[in-house]
């Protein structure tokens, strides 16, 4: 097993120690960890890792079992080839859904019968299918690596059927709902926050993300560079990250008054920062807390959202990220080409927009054939 020292500094070493290939990329793939010592140590402690590692089962070991391979799996091809994100979503839906029900199995011993246990479990808890349907191509990429590593033969999740889709359920406010919760909204310390978010059709990930240099007041567009995530359930545990796709990195215009709106809070967020003090922590975000932090989305739902909800009459149970959709489809509803939509959502390509928002299109079909209507029978009159 290779491993290499490589020093950084005054006592302060990166171990980087060979971890396999991917198996479908066939890179090699290293795993390197930060260490504080001198030499001696440092090299100890590689030294250390490095027969640990030695210890775990082979790649092609027989006796592998699926808790193991997924402990292999995520560490030498998923850390490397998704976001941290999405590594935690699949390393939490293994742990609950997986090892606890074919975890102990052995991989020789696998058969689609094991498989299906799992999801008939899931189906019994009420799980939704699109975690269903996500559960199952994460277990068929890590028995792909298991196939092309040589230590099954066949994939037997080929003889699994893959979970039905179910279309899921979301809720578009209607301009007078809108114009409802804006009304309450607009009292409030987030106003902008939710003028934004319904003008725009950003993703919560991205207003979070916003900075100050995003904004452009002269040209009244806004600039999405990256994202915001948590690393937990813990409002200080926060990560940015690019876009997932090219098109994600996009421009969208605003309207001169959204401008004028976030140019206030911009002065007032100064007013705010010199009240805080050095407790402030200036990270140049739009919508931040009263100490400079992004916006942690559970309190705000909790506190700032549902509250606004109930007072302006609609139901609880809409979500956050309902105003991304309430956005595309108020858009779509007013005749605006759909290639322009989904520019604006950042989508990779307009048939994601077109599956999402198809229940809009029999309305605007409607209004098409009506238009048709109307141009022929000014051709007959002038006829």
């Amino acid at each position: 097993m290779a491993g290499q020292l490589i020093p950084k500094g005054n006592d302060r070493w990166l171990l980087r120690i060979y971890k396999g290939k991917d198996p479908l990329t066939k890179k090699r793939i290293y795993k390197a960890l930060k260490f504080d010592g001198n030499r001696e140590q440092a090299q100890a402690e590689l030294d250390r890792l490095i027969v640990s590692k030695s210890q775990e089962p082979s790649q092609n070991d027989s006796t592998m079992t699926v808790n193991q391979l997924f402990d292999q799996w995520f560490e030498t091809v998923a850390q490397n080839r998704y976001s941290h994100k999405t590594l935690k979503n699949y390393q939490g839906v293994i742990a609950y859904n997986v090892r606890p029900v074919i975890g102990k199995v052995c991989l020789s011993e696998l058969q689609p019968r094991h498989i299906q246990s799992v999801f008939s479990g899931m189906v019994a808890r009420g799980t939704s299918s699109n975690t269903r349907r996500r559960l199952y191509s994460v277990i068929a990429m890590a028995l792909d690596s298991a196939v092309a590593w040589g230590t099954l033969e066949t994939n037997p999740i080929t003889r699994v059927e893959i979970p039905r889709r179910e279309v899921k359920e979301m809720h578009a406010l209607t301009k007078d709902e809108v114009r409802r919760l804006l009304a309450v909204t607009d009292k409030g310390f987030y106003a902008e926050y939710f003028r934004t978010a319904v003008v725009t059709g950003m993703r919560p990930g991205e207003l979070s993300a916003l900075r100050w240099r995003d904004v452009d007041f002269n040209e009244c567009t806004i600039s999405v560079q990256r994202s915001l995530v948590w690393k937990g359930l813990v409002a200080e545990g926060w990560m940015l990250v690019p876009p997932k796709t090219k098109r994600g990195r996009r421009e969208i215009t605003i309207s001169n008054s959204l401008a004028t709106s976030l140019a206030a809070l911009k002065s007032r967020q100064k007013h705010v920062k010199r009240a805080a003090g050095d407790q402030y922590q200036d990270h140049g975000f739009i919508f931040a807390d009263s100490e400079g932090r992004p916006l942690y989305p559970p309190p705000l739902i909790k506190q700032v959202f549902r509250p606004a909800l109930k007072r302006a009459g609609l139901p609880t149970t809409i979500r956050l990220y309902d105003l991304r959709h309430t956005s595309a489809t108020l858009l779509l509803k007013a005749g605006e080409h759909i290639k322009v939509v989904s520019e604006r959502l950042g989508h990779s390509n307009v048939g994601i927009t077109l599956e999402i928002y198809t229940h809009v299109l029999p309305g605007m079909q409607r209004d098409t054939a009506n238009k048709m209507e109307e141009l022929l029978s000014r051709s007959e009159d002038t006829a």
